[in-house]
C-alpha cells in the first residue's frame, strides 16, 4: 500500500490525527512539525507540502491548506498527494472536495480496497445518491457479488424524496450547510454515520450523527448547525425526510452499543404480560418498602 512506505512520514500525519480541534493558538505545539515538514522538503518535498497542508488545515488557515497540498499534487498527481489532501479536506468539512480528490485517487487505484471504502465514507456527506449507488455497485463488483450492507438505501431514500416531491439536490444543499457551519467552527468530526428511519407509507427519513472529541460541547455544535441551516433557504419539505444530531464519544458510543444489544437479543426479549402487571399492583398496593 503506497501509505505504508514512507514510516517516518506516516508517523508524522498519525500523531497529526489525534488533534482534537482547529484553531490558530494550536500554533506552538504544531511548530514541531512544520520543522519536520521542513526536513522532509529536499528529500521528499510532495510529503513535506502534504505535511504542512494538515498543519494549516489544523490552524485553521483553509486557504494556506489548499496551497500546501495543491504543491504537493504539482509535484505528483499519486495516491499519496491525493488521498492525503482528501484527509484533510474531510477534517477541515469540505466534504465534497473530500469526495473529488477521493474520487481522483480511486481512478489511479481502482482495486485498491481503503479507497474504494474511503470514496463510500465520504459518499453519504455529499448527498450524492447517484455516486453512493455506483460506489456500491463497485464494491460489490470487487466483492464477487456480495453485496454491501449499505445496498439498497439510496433507492428507499429517493423514494422517500420523490414521495414528498423533493429532488437529490435538496438533499444535497441541506447537507452542503451541516459542512459549512461545521467548517467555520473549529470542530473535528471523529466519526459520521446515517440511519435511515422507516416511516408510514413505505417512506423513511435519514439521520446523521456526528461524533465529537470530549472536549467539545456537543450542544453548541448542533446550535451552529441549527442557525446555519435557518439562514439557509432550504426545501420546507427537506425535513420530513432529513435529520441530524451532534453527540460526544461517550454518548454515541452508549448508543452504539444499545444498538448492538437490542439487535442480538431482538428475538428472546418478551414483552410482559398485562394482566400479571396489574395483579402484581394489587399485591403490593399499601406495601411500604
Amino acid at each position: 500500500m503506497f501509505w505504508k512506505k514512507k514510516p517516518d512520514f506516516l508517523k508524522l500525519w498519525t500523531e497529526l490525527s489525534l488533534f482534537t480541534r482547529r484553531d490558530v493558538t494550536q500554533g506552538i505545539l504544531l511548530a514541531k512539525y512544520k520543522k519536520a515538514a521542513g526536513s522532509l522538503m529536499k528529500s521528499d518535498p510532495v510529503s513535506a507540502h502534504a505535511l504542512l497542508g494538515l498543519v494549516a488545515c489544523l490552524e485553521h488557515d483553509l486557504s494556506s491548506m489548499h496551497a500546501e497540498h495543491k504543491k504537493a499534487i504539482e509535484l505528483s498527481v499519486s495516491c499519496l498527494s491525493l488521498m492525503y489532501y482528501a484527509l484533510s479536506l474531510e477534517k477541515a468539512c469540505l466534504w465534497n472536495e473530500c469526495a473529488k480528490y477521493t474520487l481522483l485517487a480511486l481512478d489511479l487505484a481502482p482495486q485498491d480496497p481503503k479507497l474504494l471504502n474511503a470514496a463510500l465514507r465520504i459518499a453519504p456527506l455529499t448527498g450524492r445518491l447517484s455516486l453512493q449507488k455506483r460506489l456500491l455497485a463497485q464494491w460489490q463488483q470487487s466483492h464477487e457479488g456480495v453485496r454491501h450492507p449499505d445496498q439498497g438505501h439510496c433507492e428507499m431514500l429517493n423514494e422517500s424524496l420523490v414521495k414528498h416531491e423533493l429532488l437529490e439536490q435538496d438533499l444535497k444543499q441541506v447537507i452542503a450547510a451541516v459542512g459549512d457551519a461545521l467548517c467555520e467552527s473549529d470542530a473535528i468530526i471523529l466519526k459520521h454515520r446515517y440511519e435511515l428511519i422507516p416511516l408510514v407509507d413505505s417512506c423513511c427519513f435519514i439521520h446523521y450523527r456526528f461524533l465529537l472529541p470530549e472536549n467539545l460541547v456537543a450542544t453548541y455544535y448542533e446550535d451552529l448547525i441549527s442557525a446555519k441551516l435557518d439562514s439557509v433557504a432550504c426545501h420546507p419539505r427537506i425535513f420530513d425526510v432529513f435529520s441530524f444530531s451532534v453527540e460526544n464519544e461517550t454518548m454515541y458510543e452508549l448508543y452504539d452499543y444499545m444498538d448492538r444489544e437490542l439487535g442480538a437479543s431482538a428475538d428472546t426479549i418478551k414483552v410482559p404480560d398485562p394482566k400479571q402487571i396489574e395483579l402484581i399492583e394489587e399485591l403490593v398496593a399499601g406495601v411500604e418498602v
